[in-house]
């Protein structure tokens, strides 16, 4: 190839359909932390998003029919066990695209599920809280395409990782003066966390350390009494 196609740089490589400089740089960043395959099978990553939809329409419907039930229902509508599933979902997608699809996807059908159940059966639907809900799952592909990288390496992994496991802890350390079994269960659901997104006992420990400044930081500001819960 003539070296004439090269002297104008990435709009000339882009015209062409290669890879420019500055993608090819972005790429090697992202992989340097988490390899994103080079070969995706489309039809497997649609049946694995259809799966998550049935997932979360099943899991709005029993949290729903739960509801009533004291300990069953605590657990089944409390914010960690959202936070917990969702953040294996994303960090278990193949890509962080289909982290991105799949976060919505799961709260979506959740949510609607377990709204649709309660107005056409218990004729009750809180508007204020599906909205609420509704921007939160709107939102949620941000969060999903940050928590697929904790299952990579690095420090950055390590901060991805600490973010829903601080939520986590920051919702659940209430346990420890009243005793609630929802909120101990928030608490092993982010050791559950800790142990499966991080790979290196250093890294779970840069994790744990980095967790707690941040739900110090939540429980501080406040910031998850803003949630439409």
């Amino acid at each position: 190839m003539s070296t004439q196609y090269w002297v104008n740089g990435d709009a000339t490589r882009e015209k062409m359909n290669l890879p420019t400089e500055r993608n090819l740089v972005l790429q090697k960043a992202i992989n340097a932390i988490r390899p994103i395959p080079e070969k995706i099978y489309m039809k497997r990553e649609v049946l694995i998003s259809l799966f998550i939809m049935l997932l979360g329409l099943a899991l709005g419907y029993i949290a729903k029919i739960t509801d009533s039930i004291s300990m069953i229902g605590e657990i089944g509508t409390d914010l960690g066990i959202w936070v917990f599933i969702v953040s294996l979902i994303v960090a278990f997608s193949h890509t962080p695209v289909t982290a991105a699809i799949n976060a919505p996807v799961f709260f979506l059908s959740m949510f609607a599920s377990y709204y649709l159940y309660g107005h056409l059966v218990l004729g009750f639907f809180p508007r204020a809280y599906f909205i609420g809900w509704l921007v939160v799952s709107l939102l949620s592909p941000i969060g999903g395409l940050i928590v697929w990288f904790s299952r990579g390496k690095g420090w950055i992994a390590n901060v991805c990782a600490a973010l829903p496991i601080s939520v986590l802890f920051a919702w659940g350390y209430p346990a420890f003066y009243t005793y609630r079994i929802p909120l101990v269960f928030d608490l092993l659901y982010a050791v559950v966390l800790m142990i499966v997104l991080t790979k290196t006992w250093r890294g779970k420990a840069i994790t744990f350390v980095i967790s707690c400044v941040l739900a110090f930081i939540i429980v501080q500001s406040r910031m998850l009494s803003y949630l439409p819960w």
